[in-house]
């Protein structure tokens, strides 16, 4: 069997995959990643093949004028911040309106990988073509491959409730026209759904309902190499909390809204050793740096928050479900969209806290973390979280379920 990964155009989403990739090839698949220069090295680092495609085109950029325009709008407009379950629904024309401004970085992406990927699974001829929903070019290279098409999901999918994704969803009118000639020049129709089947790695509990052919899987966490450090392995003397801002926030948002050096400073008081688990390139950006702070940078999630009791970060999905994964207690400063999608299913749940990012108040987030390590429901919704990830099917199961020569059932 022959299986194309082809994850979005950032490590972090690939990394979720990882635990899958290795499952189909530990049963004996063939497994090869395809994407663009921006996931080679990560594919690399985790032991997999790649095939590069779409090089000459960074959606990052582009995303980040969006998510400028849309902060923008938040500040004039504060009344209308709201989350995805209290907005009303679009009219049809805002929504293609939404379409062709904000998806600009997913239908160029896919009309630059579009054609070297569909040539790679014409030639290399895949059974199954496992993606990311925001690849929009997966669908041409699993129709030329007559393979079978599935989505791999990072978190709860914002995506399919924003309801006007080209293929998760969104009826074919609503897609932009570049996009219906891409599809059209690769012999492919405009439909709705392309997938026969959604793996989801996030607990249904955390989950928004409606994810048609939806294939529960175990999280495995997984962030990437690294060197497990030796202090790692001795019980801290205090309680420990982790502070992480993610790979790509600052880059997004702007150094504004790195608030890191004030949630140092709102955890200095507190008896707590703070671990700063944080990219290199934020580094310079930190300033004086409380006594109770260990910094520790490019160090993996899953090696760090084992040993921690609670954590604080921007409310990436890959480091919710990793400290989720280990019952760890969450405080989530959520400022983008999927952020605050994320916060707003997880404090839901109960296992963490949300923190307005809007007029940061370090006593707010000093009192929330006291409450993360101390308040026995919120820990004891950790914990119960914790149960339901291990309860999923392993990606051994789920490997051996997606390489069956029958279609994947509803």
């Amino acid at each position: 069997m022959k299986v194309l990964l082809v994850p979005w155009s950032q490590p972090t989403f690939y990394y979720q995959m990882v635990p899958l990739a290795w499952a189909f090839r530990a049963a004996g698949a063939d497994v090869r990643v395809a994407g663009q220069p921006q996931v080679a090295a990560a594919v690399k680092n985790s032991g997999l093949t790649v095939t590069q495609v779409g090089d000459g085109y960074d959606y990052l950029p582009a995303f980040q004028r969006i998510a400028d325009d849309i902060a923008r709008h938040n500040r004039a407009h504060p009344d209308r911040r709201t989350s995805l379950e209290q907005k009303a629904a679009p009219s049809p024309e805002m929504r293609r309106k939404v379409l062709e401004q904000k998806f600009e970085p997913f239908v160029e992406t896919a009309v630059v990988m579009a054609g070297e990927l569909v040539e790679l699974a014409a030639s290399w001829g895949p059974d199954l073509v496992v993606t990311n929903p925001f690849v929009l070019a997966a669908p041409l290279a699993a129709h030329a491959a007559g393979a079978r098409l599935v989505h791999h999901l990072t978190g709860p999918a914002v995506e399919r409730q924003m309801g006007f994704f080209p293929g998760s969803g969104a009826a074919p009118e609503l897609w932009t026209s570049k996009l219906v000639e891409l599809y059209g020049r690769h012999g492919v129709p405009v439909r709705p759904e392309y997938a026969a089947a959604t793996v989801d790695p996030c607990p249904e509990s955390l989950q928004y309902p409606g994810t048609p052919d939806r294939l529960p899987i175990r999280f495995v966490p997984y962030n990437g190499p690294g060197d497990a450090p030796l202090w790692l392995s001795r019980p801290p003397a205090r309680r420990r909390v982790c502070v992480t801002w993610g790979t790509t926030t600052t880059q997004l948002g702007g150094e504004g809204t790195f608030l890191v050096p004030d949630i140092l400073a709102a955890l200095a008081d507190l008896d707590v050793e703070v671990v700063l688990a944080i990219k290199g390139s934020d580094r310079a950006l930190l300033g004086d740096i409380p006594a109770n702070v260990r910094v520790v940078e490019e160090l993996p999630l899953h090696l760090l928050l084992p040993s921690c009791d609670a954590v604080v970060h921007q409310g990436g999905t890959g480091t919710m479900l990793t400290a989720a994964s280990y019952g760890v207690p969450q405080v989530l400063i959520a400022g983008m969209l999927d952020q605050v999608a994320t916060a707003t299913r997880l404090s839901a749940h109960g296992a963490g806290l949300s923190v307005d990012p809007e007029g940061f108040s370090g006593t707010a987030l000093a009192e929330a973390v006291t409450r993360a390590l101390e308040d026995p429901a919120v820990r004891g919704a950790a914990r119960a979280l914790r149960r339901e990830i291990q309860e999923q099917p392993s990606p051994a199961e789920v490997a051996e379920r997606l390489g069956a020569p029958a279609p994947v059932p509803a």
